[in-house]
């Protein structure tokens, strides 16, 4: 009787509640990145890692705690990746002056991600951006 090779399972979602501050955007850019090399999409370790920096950059600058909560969750055709904080506002779409040093993140984030949204909760909202494969959606119009 042939026996069938095991194959090992994905992965599973990766999730962190972490406090949003400088030091702690370090750490989880490399997170990001590490788990992405992990699940092999590596070519998506940039933009999920810059889209997960300004997503956590945005709790601790814009609302009002910076405690909060990262998800990545594995898609068949990339990355979602979800920051989810205690402050019911959206995340503002501004068009800043060339000389300003900040102000694009949302604008950052909607140019990597397919796609991007907030969803609201009773007791705070979920941030999220995905992040796909460039054999996926190559044929994409």
């Amino acid at each position: 009787m042939a026996v069938a090779p095991a194959t090992e399972p994905d992965p599973p979602d990766y999730h962190q509640e972490l406090v949003a501050r400088p030091e702690t955007l370090a750490i989880m850019r490399r997170i990001v990145s590490a788990h992405l090399d992990l699940w092999d999409l590596r070519e998506l370790s940039d933009a999920a890692t810059l889209c997960a920096h300004e997503l956590l950059t945005n709790v601790m600058r814009h609302t009002g705690s910076p405690l909060c909560t990262i998800t990545l969750r594995r898609r068949p055709d990339g990355v979602r990746v979800t920051v989810s904080d205690s402050d019911t506002a959206p995340p503002e779409r501004r068009d800043p002056e060339w000389s300003e040093e900040s102000g694009r993140g949302v604008q950052l984030i909607a140019a990597l991600a397919a796609q991007c949204g907030t969803v609201t909760r009773r007791d705070g909202k979920d941030v999220w951006a995905d992040i796909l494969s460039t054999t996926s959606h190559a044929y994409a119009t």
